[in-house]
């Protein structure tokens, strides 16, 4: 009897196990390069956020004004053009304060400016593995420019004025791990769209033949009658 029970559940578990894997393979066999490709998406962006380099940036802030104290559209053109120049060696060479030590050559890698078409205002952003060293990238930016546009001022009529220092920042700027988790799968899920589009219109082209292979011709009877 414990054997008979033990055989009778036992091809209970079988059956069930059959019913599901008939769905389970039709599934897989449907969506499952779809779901593949939003796996990889996920883990791939999972994978960037946690073993990427961790990166901090600080910002600092130099405003543009004209000689007169204004801030018109002279101001706003020299602070564009400013603005193109700060992340040169060139321009850096002028801060009185010390860059951290990096390759030669990549202070672009560790300096950004960016500028308003509207306000003469420059944004230097350092990036680098510290927060520290971020901030000193910022300042030493800025502090270079500074000094740049007073050597310049008796040529374009404006004056560059720092307007706020960089702090070291308390937290890194990337990899952020929720952005690059659904950067990640919104890759994934972008791929599996396209997969699933190429997968059908393969499949439309395929019945296409069957289907007109199954219109029957008509009779020889048929085709007679209609000739006479």
């Amino acid at each position: 009897m414990p054997q008979r029970d033990a055989r009778r559940r036992k091809g209970a578990l079988d059956a069930a196990a059959r019913r599901m894997r008939r769905p389970l393979t039709g599934f897989l066999r449907r969506f499952g390069l779809s779901a593949a490709f939003v796996l990889a998406g996920f883990l791939g962006g999972l994978g960037y956020a946690l073993f990427a380099p961790t990166t901090y940036t600080a910002t600092a802030f130099v405003l543009v004004v004209e000689d007169g104290g204004e801030s018109g559209p002279a101001a706003v053109s020299f602070a564009q053009a400013f603005g193109r120049l700060a992340p040169l060696p060139e321009t850096l060479a002028n801060s009185s304060l010390p860059l951290p030590a990096h390759a030669a050559g990549d202070t672009r890698e560790h300096v950004q400016a960016s500028t308003s078409p509207d306000t003469p205002l420059i944004r230097l952003a350092g990036s680098a593995r510290t927060g520290r060293d971020a901030a000193a990238f910022a300042n030493a930016a800025a502090d270079a420019l500074v000094r740049y546009g007073t050597q310049h001022r008796a040529d374009t009529g404006v004056r560059v004025a720092l307007m706020t220092l960089a702090e070291p920042p308390a937290e890194p700027s990337s990899p952020n791990l929720p952005l690059g988790v659904a950067a990640g799968t919104a890759s994934g899920v972008l791929l599996a769209g396209l997969s699933a589009a190429v997968l059908s219109g393969r499949r439309g082209r395929r019945s296409a033949p069957a289907r007109r292979a199954a219109v029957p011709a008509p009779a020889a009877a048929d085709r007679m009658e209609v000739t006479s």
